[in-house]
């Protein structure tokens, strides 16, 4: 017994400890950005608390640019990604042949495991092979195939959980597989799609890796700004948008966990089990096998 409770207090404090050495940095960016600092710079030591690092971020007319860009390309992303990863993860589950599921399954998971400085580094090639000027669209599609792939998981993750009875029952009624589709499968997939969609805006919006390799002068994001920004000495604007990031991050975060939890909820439940009389037999008998088979 007691080196069950050691163990589970050892896991307590690594637990602790991990999480305090990933969410400090952020906690301490936000004090920060409330310090006043001193001649516009920021410093090590708290010289006042001030909102006039958020007015300076909003009237920095390069920071403002990085931050629309930002957005307009997470939307065009969340958009493309919605369709086609929903219809990507459908096909992983309900596509009638085997072997396109597995192909479908292997390109998924290889996108996740693979680096995102292997990928970016590969459209950045790419384009220039190909002469592909790097702008808003190249940035967008850059963006893509690793957001369609979260849509896909989460979309496959639903449909193995419908109840295809629902869908055998509308074909005995004579509905059309492509009524089905739109008033069976459709409606159960909607809260999932949804959950996809705000991760992969999410995602794009907060993305540094590609965003680095395939941004442009006049084709910045708000990730890539900040962090370039570093290099010629931190601001209270930056601490300021770095927060406005992270609560825009939250706010995505929340909106997808509750798309998430209305899915779980809206799932059927399971057909109970059938009563058994207690007065019969349940032992079926065992089949009985002539000798000449």
């Amino acid at each position: 017994m007691t080196t069950v409770r050691s163990t589970r207090t050892a896991l307590g404090v690594v637990c602790a400890l991990g999480l305090a050495l990933l969410y400090l940095p952020l906690l301490v960016s936000v004090l920060y950005s409330f310090n006043e600092g001193v001649d516009g710079k920021q410093t090590a030591r708290l010289t006042g608390w001030s909102l006039g690092a958020y007015a300076d971020a909003w009237q920095d007319d390069s920071l403002r640019t990085a931050a629309l860009t930002g957005f307009q390309v997470a939307l065009v992303v969340a958009a493309v990604s919605g369709l086609l990863g929903s219809v990507w993860g459908y096909s992983m589950v309900r596509h009638p042949s085997a072997q396109v599921r597995r192909v479908l399954a292997g390109l998924a998971y290889l996108l996740v495991i693979m680096p995102e400085v292997v990928l970016a580094v590969s459209l950045l090639q790419f384009a220039g092979r190909v002469g592909i000027p790097l702008g808003f669209l190249t940035l967008a599609a850059a963006h893509t195939p690793v957001t369609m792939v979260v849509v896909a998981l989460i979309v496959r993750a639903r449909v193995l959980t419908l109840d295809r009875r629902l869908e055998d029952a509308g074909r005995d009624l004579g509905a059309s597989e492509l009524r089905i589709l739109g008033d069976i499968v459709a409606p159960a997939l909607l809260p999932a799609v949804l959950t996809g969609t705000v991760l992969a805006f999410t995602f794009s919006f907060d993305d540094l890796v590609i965003s680095a390799f395939l941004t442009t002068p006049s084709v910045n994001t708000l990730p890539v700004y900040l962090y370039s920004s570093l290099n010629y000495g931190t601001t209270p604007a930056v601490y300021a948008a770095t927060t406005a990031v992270l609560a825009v991050t939250i706010v995505a975060l929340g909106i997808a966990g509750l798309l998430h939890r209305r899915s779980a909820r809206r799932r059927p439940p399971e057909p109970p089990a059938p009563e058994r009389d207690p007065g019969t037999d349940e032992r079926q008998p065992l089949p009985v096998r002539r000798l000449s088979e």
